[in-house]
């Protein structure tokens, strides 16, 4: 193998395996383009998946990464989670899916047996007659279409009608056991609550390999003591392993090691942080960020909460005509969206006195260009 075709052999078992960290189970019909990939590098996949002490399963024509928690922990990044009216109805649906002795169900369908089962159980109730739970529904289902456990068989029209009216079959799906079995298999639920049975195991490598793979970053000032001791002596094998796997790059500091995935790759989008994006959120986040670092107190920088509040009205004063209608509204609205965004984004921890306290990651976001330009270029729905 000539030395191109062994780096283009790598990036393709370093896409599979990125993939594999984005969507829990893959199929020819939810990822025909990674699917091959999986299949083709499973051996060196269920390799690089012990490294992190995962498992990788094979069933038929799914394959599904099984992350085994830790002590009932689990290492994953920073992101929005589901709802939880649309984490029951998932569950829901897939139950009633399991019982369907057909091949194909329509949205109707699927609502109504939904329905009986919630109303049989005597729980948290679904009306289809309702839209907001009809939307709910929608979303659910549209988890199992990315598990690959529904297929769309009928154009996405019907059910944008169905969503408004709650009239017609909403939409047609091919049902897919083998993925179904693969998402439902209670033996995670076993893995989640069970803990390490012996207490001589040291996963302090695994879990930190996780931080980094998972969340791409490892914050040396926010480990416990054991763990800081074992990472000074692995960072460059822990390194060495996630640029292999990933094809990424390790930047190592001293209080954080932080992996930078390759931006000319084709990799999925919740991989990826899309910050700043051209939003108003965003630059008022950045512009805040900005501010607050400037107070260094340590290897995380903590900005007091008083100076947080000034720095907030200030840009509320100086920049209130280029803000949103909901920012405009008072500095606390500003305040107040910028902490979500940092927060979400994992650059930002609001400490209980309400002082920021950013980590090692927003470093990369330092001296930002956030001159404002004559004319307003923020979207009113941002």
């Amino acid at each position: 193998m000539t030395e191109s075709m062994r780096r283009a052999d790598d990036a393709d078992k370093q896409r599979a395996f990125l993939g594999l960290l984005s969507s829990q189970v893959v199929t020819p019909w939810s990822h025909p383009a990674l699917y091959p990939l999986v299949h083709r590098h499973a051996a060196t996949l269920t390799t690089w998946c012990g490294r992190l002490d995962y498992r990788l399963v094979h069933l038929d024509r799914c394959y599904r990464l099984r992350r085994v928690p830790l002590d009932g922990g689990v290492a994953v990044p920073d992101g929005e989670a589901p709802r939880r009216a649309v984490l029951l109805l998932t569950l829901y649906a897939a139950a009633c899916l399991d019982d369907h002795h057909e091949d194909a169900i329509t949205l109707q369908e699927l609502s109504d047996v939904v329905r009986l089962a919630t109303a049989g159980l005597g729980r948290w109730p679904y009306d289809p007659n309702l839209r907001p739970h009809r939307q709910s529904l929608i979303a659910a289902v549209r988890l199992l279409v990315g598990h690959g456990v529904l297929e769309p068989r009928t154009d996405e029209q019907l059910v944008e009608g169905w969503e408004r009216s709650g009239e017609g079959i909403g939409a047609g799906y091919l049902l897919h056991r083998d993925a179904l079995m693969m998402l439902i298999d209670t033996g995670d639920v076993d893995l989640a609550l069970a803990r390490r049975g012996e207490p001589e195991d040291d996963t302090r490598g695994v879990e930190l390999l996780r931080a980094l793979v998972e969340t791409q970053a490892i914050l040396v000032d926010e480990l416990p003591e054991s763990s800081r001791a074992y990472l000074s002596g692995q960072r460059t094998r822990l390194a060495s392993r996630a640029e292999e796997m990933t094809g990424g790059s390790v930047e190592i500091r001293s209080d954080a090691i932080t992996l930078v995935l390759p931006a000319d790759r084709d990799l999925p989008a919740d991989l990826q942080v899309d910050f700043p994006s051209a939003t108003t959120v965003d630059w008022v986040s950045l512009h805040l960020l900005e501010g607050a670092a400037r107070e260094d107190t340590g290897s995380f920088r903590v900005c007091p909460a008083e100076k947080v509040r000034r720095l907030a009205t200030d840009l509320h004063a100086s920049s209130s005509r280029h803000l949103t209608k909901a920012l405009q509204e008072s500095p606390s609205a500003v305040l107040v969206a910028a902490q979500e965004r940092l927060t979400a984004l994992g650059l930002l921890h609001v400490l209980s006195d309400g002082a920021w306290r950013l980590t090692p990651l927003a470093g990369r976001y330092r001296d930002a260009d956030l001159s404002i330009p004559d004319d307003p270029l923020f979207p009113e729905d941002a």
